[in-house]
């Protein structure tokens, strides 16, 4: 299990019962929660600038009740040229009163960044993480995936290509474009679903969809540009429980939904005083980027945050408008991140060194609803930009932990 900064290691007994993963990943909190690795930078293939919002040359005249869903879908399917690829073990933590109880290696997931083959304006990050059946208490089904394409006005980083080298250290993947630069974004998202607000509703979910054969699984498509934005909302319903390990198989059959969806979509052509043209997954990124070039290294064992910079930033999610804030920078020397593997034995026993642990809150314009969450990120070498832990917390009782397994991850980029 890990050891986490500043809290008591927790012992290695469990709580029975499926309270974790009923409240892992459920609600409209899913989209953000698999949003919190940050991290990835996989590009589409195009040479031309981003299209206008409502592009003339679309076949069918976009309106803001048929919004260019095709042509977005577009920008998150491109392929991608560089890639690198984090993969994590997660740990689920309950708190009983005056002590945690855990459960590691429960699921997981990967976090992935990469570089465009033909414009180096263009960035994809991508996130998958939820909970594995065969692992997990009562079989618990509860994962979902996002994807989040920004179209950059700069290039995002020097093209290694330019240099002649096919791989590349992670370090190198620091943005050269100016901060705050998105001319336009595009998220997809799919989740398995839950509509329950309690432990009870949602283990009556689960046996529900089993008796009827039939589980439900949401897609989410969102476009933002300065001032403007549209979302589509599409419900799944599948004779087949896919889990995390069929991303690839079930992903098509959302695609093809959200394709030829009728329904009217969210639309939001008044953002106030948020004129940014990006989502959640960048706006994480963009803070990140920010905290670590602030942090000022004063040797090989130790160093100090700087200039704090920008501490928030807004952002657009599901055509509404968030706010989300850097409200700490704390250097920590070490980490021990110990994962014991949920059939016996150990997982992964790792050690980092020389981080920055970054707390965020990201809050709801309208409603004032706040999302806290955590990221270790590595400051030095391979490990630079890379989260090695990363802690959510949707109430006091219930701490999700990923950690970063470094033996099965990719922290150079490499062309594809």
């Amino acid at each position: 299990m890990p050891t986490i900064q500043k809290a008591d290691a927790p012992p290695s007994s469990w709580l029975t019962g499926p309270q974790f993963a009923l409240r892992l990943i459920s609600g409209k909190n899913c989209f953000q929660f698999l949003a919190l690795a940050v991290a990835l930078l996989i590009p589409l293939r195009s040479t031309t600038p981003a299209p206008p919002f409502f592009p003339a040359s679309a076949t069918r005249a976009a309106t803001p009740d048929h919004p260019p869903i095709t042509e977005t879908i577009d920008w998150v399917k491109r392929p991608s040229r560089e890639l690198m690829q984090f993969d994590y073990a997660m740990t689920v933590r309950i708190r009983l009163l005056f002590f945690w109880m855990s459960k590691d290696d429960v699921g997981g997931g990967y976090i992935r960044r990469g570089i465009s083959r033909d414009d180096p304006r263009l960035e994809l990050f991508q996130v998958l993480f939820g909970s594995d059946p065969g692992k997990a208490p009562r079989q618990i089904n509860r994962w979902g995936a996002g994807t989040e394409a920004e179209w950059h006005s700069n290039p995002v980083a020097n093209d290694p290509a330019a240099n002649n080298s096919a791989v590349v250290n992670s370090a190198a993947f620091a943005r050269s474009s100016p901060a705050d630069d998105v001319a336009a974004s595009a998220f997809f998202g799919f989740m398995k679903s839950s509509k329950g607000k309690s432990v009870s509703e949602m283990q009556a979910e689960l046996k529900k969809e089993k008796d009827r054969g039939e589980h439900a699984f949401t897609g989410i498509l969102s476009r933002v540009e300065p001032g403007r934005a549209f979302s589509v909302v599409v419900p799944l319903n599948s004779n087949e429980d896919f889990n995390l390990h069929q991303y690839g198989v079930a992903e098509p059959l959302m695609i093809e939904k959200l394709s030829t969806w009728e329904e009217p979509a969210r639309t939001l052509t008044d953002s106030g005083q948020c004129r940014r043209a990006g989502e959640f997954l960048g706006t994480v990124a963009e803070l990140v980027d920010t905290a670590l070039k602030n942090a000022a290294p004063l040797n090989a064992s130790s160093f100090s945050t700087g200039n704090p910079g920008p501490a928030s930033l807004c952002y657009v999610h599901d055509a509404q408008v968030d706010t989300l804030k850097l409200e700490s920078v704390t250097p920590v020397k070490k980490l021990e991140a110990k994962v014991n593997a949920a059939k016996g034995g150990v997982l992964a026993d790792n050690t980092f060194e020389n981080l920055l642990e970054l707390n965020f809150v990201t809050t709801h314009q309208l409603t004032g609803k706040k999302v806290y969450f955590t990221l270790l990120v590595g400051t030095q070498g391979e490990l630079r930009g890379v989260p090695v832990q990363i802690r959510y917390e949707p109430n006091w009782w219930l701490q999700v932990v990923l950690n970063l397994q470094p033996t099965t991850s990719r922290l150079a980029s490499t062309a594809k």
